[in-house]
């Protein structure tokens, strides 16, 4: 699972995992080169599309080995408000597990979760 915190992307992004047991809460923390928006200072909407698709590829290799192998097939998201520049924060959890097929949904948000920014259900491609 070191594999995304320790890619090219995951530290461009400076991607995070903090585990607590059965739960895990992934995290970004942005800077001016993720930027969409100048006027607004407001993060490009691929940084947060990628983040929610790394999130949801570790939570799959948490969840069912730390070699699985899951390529994204598809991803939907959804952005709810624009993103500011400041820690991005995200949940992933596994909505079914098939034999080759899982489908996870993830949330992200910045002040609080009860408020989130975008919302991700993506669908992976596993070979186990």
């Amino acid at each position: 699972m070191t594999q995304l915190l320790n890619s090219p992307l995951g530290s461009w992004l400076r991607f995070d995992v903090e585990e607590n047991g059965d739960d895990a809460l992934y995290s970004i923390t942005p800077n001016d080169a993720h930027i969409g928006n100048p006027l607004i200072k407001a993060l490009h909407g691929g940084i947060v599309s990628t983040f929610l698709e790394l999130a949801g590829l570790h939570e799959l290799r948490r969840s069912l080995s730390p070699d699985a192998d899951g390529e994204a097939i598809n991803i939907n998201v959804d952005y709810l408000k624009s993103v500011a520049l400041a820690p991005l924060f995200a949940k992933a959890r596994i909505v079914k597990t098939g034999r080759r097929l899982v489908f996870i949904d993830c949330v992200a948000w910045q002040d609080a979760a009860e408020t989130p920014v975008a919302k991700a259900a993506c669908s992976f491609v596993i070979s186990r």
